[in-house]
């Protein structure tokens, strides 16, 4: 099977080969792409959109055929929020060095690169303070990596001792090596001169602290400024933010002199830096350097740093003058150049990565080798809203079956754990245990008020405090960016999928993402049969039920929506027809598809009916209600069926539901234009998995209209 990277080729088989000047599976080089100035590629998505799959493609395409280096700031953030970090350190620092051991190690038929400035100013900010054993632990690996990795120390196995011998000939230097005083000074002097009795040229190390002593005013020479460098990068704040600036000023300098004048005439392939993460605050602080050491007047020789990130949703607040693209535009062209006069945020080109069409999905399904249901891919489709990593996992799934795939099940087949697959994505969407069993019963709820209620009923069953998981969850979702509305489907689409689909934000729930929805749903659904009291799928929607009857006028249509969650048809039925006869036909309208949205109860409790009773199967067993019941139990049946995600929208029932409508048309006291609108446009709405088309500019305040 064909994984989603395809779908990303404009990225991987296209811009970056155009930057880098290589193409990515073979020894070729392409023509460069912005001889000077380069822009710095961010790609943005939600969880499981391909962001790393992305890097890793391009890890693997360029990894060992030119200078690659990668870092995950998420990971570098997770080490500094552990405990209190040391003096010696920071984010910028750690990728920095990250970096420098990644790129300088020698790549046949690249250009080497010596971080000659580099080096030496990670060493000085390396110092630390005498006694203090933490930050001389920190130093001995720090310099220990980096003098392996930038070929100053032969063999990684003696890496340990070197930094340790290292060190220790730093102590050797000092005059007083026993006394237990906290001096940095003297440290720092013994770590520079050192550095440049043994790893530098007495001409080149001239030229690097004639290079330290110019950004340094005040400096006598460039080890008092090397000296200063580390005082001020101990002392914090802004005088560590003016450190970290000089540090990124070396690192790009050092990458602009190793590609100099031959090398550019002979496009010599550039440098490439993965940055996965960029939206943590270490990310972030890390490109803002950069951008801002590209912006700033310097020399003519630019940088030929290639960098592509990647950050979890969209911050476009925070990059105004970024150049956006469409992934679909970049197969020639990246389209970027820098406006006069605009910000450090003018260099970057930022590139939202869309989620799969159908057609993607059927490449994808490709390797089946057996006779697949025709409705499957859109099932598939419906269900996954594109969700690369969703759409992966239950496309293997599929093709593991070796047998024809009932789209009802697709949440159940095995993954390649073995474990039923819609479990395995909800652990990697949402891998905190907890986290996910809290959130789990919280979809069923319409709004962040209903959620409360939820939340408060389950940490009052635990013995805590009212409501005190709630703000957790919503924070949560909202970091990770869960909490935005539904995305677009392909061909302006909403992808509400199916009858009653919404399509808005506002009207998506408290978990609005509808794939995050579904596979959470899918989760209660299965956790609820073997909850305690108080916390199955009948006692969580009488909660609500509960709340919402509390709430009054305007909001119907969810007490009805949960009473039907837990099967109990009829009564939904007889209040609508009440409904139908008394209130307005657009009201009346609105609120049908969002009754009709109600998730199904758990299979073990209930028997899916709903197709034979929207096609008048049971109309027997309503002998004695009227012609308008019968008609509106039909038609809630119907929408009710074909709000799942797996429901095939077959024509016969499309049709049923405009005839329906039709036929109650002619009974309502005064709506009859609504209805017979309504006639016309809810069947193609729904044979396509639009949302129905509203009506009711009469139907007032309430949850519908998402003013909660």
């Amino acid at each position: 099977m064909r994984t989603p990277l395809y779908a990303r080729d404009p990225i991987v088989r296209g811009l970056v080969p155009r930057l880098v000047g290589m193409a990515p599976d073979r020894r070729e080089l392409v023509p460069q792409e912005h001889r000077g100035d380069l822009p710095l590629t961010l790609l943005s998505g939600g969880h499981g959109m391909g962001r790393t799959a992305v890097l890793d493609a391009l890890d693997a395409s360029y990894r060992g055929r030119i200078p690659l280096g990668r870092v995950d700031a998420a990971r570098v953030e997770q080490a500094h929020r552990l405990g209190p970090v040391a003096a010696n350190t920071s984010a910028v620092v750690e990728i920095l060095e990250q970096l420098a051991c990644e790129l300088a190690p020698a790549v046949p038929g690249a250009v080497r690169l010596r971080f000659s400035r580099l080096l030496p100013g990670l060493f000085a900010v390396s110092s630390w303070h005498r006694g203090d054993e933490e930050q001389q632990a920190l130093a001995r690996d720090r310099i220990a990596r980096l003098l392996v990795a930038c070929g100053l120390a032969k063999g990684s196995e003696g890496a340990e001792g070197d930094g340790t011998d290292w060190t220790y000939d730093v102590s050797e230097r000092l005059a007083d090596p026993d006394r237990r005083q906290h001096d940095l000074a003297p440290v720092t002097e013994a770590v520079v001169q050192q550095y440049f009795g043994r790893h530098a040229r007495a001409r080149a190390g001239k030229s690097v602290q004639e290079w330290y002593r110019n950004r340094s005013s005040g400096s006598e020479d460039g080890e008092a400024a090397l000296i200063r460098l580390s005082l001020r990068f101990h002392q914090g704040g802004d005088f560590q933010d003016a450190v970290e600036r000089t540090l990124i000023a070396a690192f790009l300098e050092d990458l602009a002199d190793a590609y100099g004048r031959w090398q550019r005439v002979n496009r010599a392939p550039r440098p490439l830096v993965l940055l996965d993460n960029a939206h943590t605050e270490a990310g972030r602080r890390f490109l803002g350097l950069v951008l801002d050491h590209r912006a700033a007047p310097g020399p003519d020789v630019q940088d030929p740093l290639v960098v592509v990130a990647t950050r979890l949703g969209d911050d476009a607040a925070r990059y105004p003058d970024a150049t956006a693209r469409e992934l679909s535009g970049l197969t020639h062209e990246s389209g970027w150049e820098r406006p006069v006069g605009s910000s450090p945020s003018a260099g970057l080109l930022t590139v939202a990565l869309p989620p799969l069409g159908r057609a993607d999905l059927l490449l994808m399904l490709d390797a089946a080798q057996v006779p697949l249901p025709r409705h499957l891919p859109s099932a598939l489709y419906s269900l996954t809203r594109g969700h690369p990593q969703g759409s992966r996992v239950l496309c293997e799934a599929v093709i593991r079956a070796g047998q024809a795939v009932d789209p009802e099940t697709l949440l159940d087949l095995p993954a390649e754990e073995g474990r039923p697959a819609g479990e395995v994505l909800l652990e990697r969407l949402v891998p905190q245990p907890q986290l996910r069993a809290h959130l789990a019963p919280l979809a069923l709820a319409r709004d962040r008020a209903a959620a409360q209620v939820l939340s408060t009923a389950a940490v009052l069953a635990d013995g805590g405090l009212p409501g005190a998981g709630l703000p957790t969850a919503a924070r949560y979702l909202e970091e990770e960016h869960w909490a935005d509305g539904p995305q677009a489907g392909e061909d302006g689409q909403d992808g509400a999928g199916g009858a009653g689909g919404d399509g808005s934000g506002a009207r998506a729930g408290f978990v609005a993402d509808p794939f995050l929805r579904a596979l959470l749903v899918h989760e209660a659904r299965r956790t609820c049969a073997e909850a305690g009291s108080g916390r199955g799928w009948a006692e969580l929607h009488r909660l609500l039920r509960q709340h919402h009857e509390e709430r009054g006028a305007g909001h119907e249509p969810d007490v009805l929506r949960h009473v039907l969650a837990v099967g109990e048809a009829e009564p939904v039925v007889s209040r609508l027809t009440e409904y139908f006869g008394s209130w307005p036909a657009g009201r009346w309208l609105d609120a049908l598809p969002h009754v009709a949205s109600a998730p199904h109860p758990p299979r073990d409790r209930w028997t899916d009916h709903r197709a034979e009773i929207a096609r008048g199967a049971h109309d027997h067993l309503y002998a004695e209600a009227d012609d308008i019941h019968r008609s509106v139990n039909r038609l809630l049946h119907a929408l009710w069926y074909l709000s799942e995600t797996y429901a095939e929208p077959m024509d016969d029932l499309c049709q049923d539901i405009g005839s329906e409508l039709a036929f109650l048309s002619m009974r309502h006291p005064s709506g009859r234009a609504a209805l017979n609108e309504a006639a016309r446009s809810w069947p193609a709405a729904v044979r396509e998995r639009r949302p129905c088309p509203t009506h009711g500019p009469d139907y007032g305040r309430g949850p519908l209209r998402g003013e909660e």
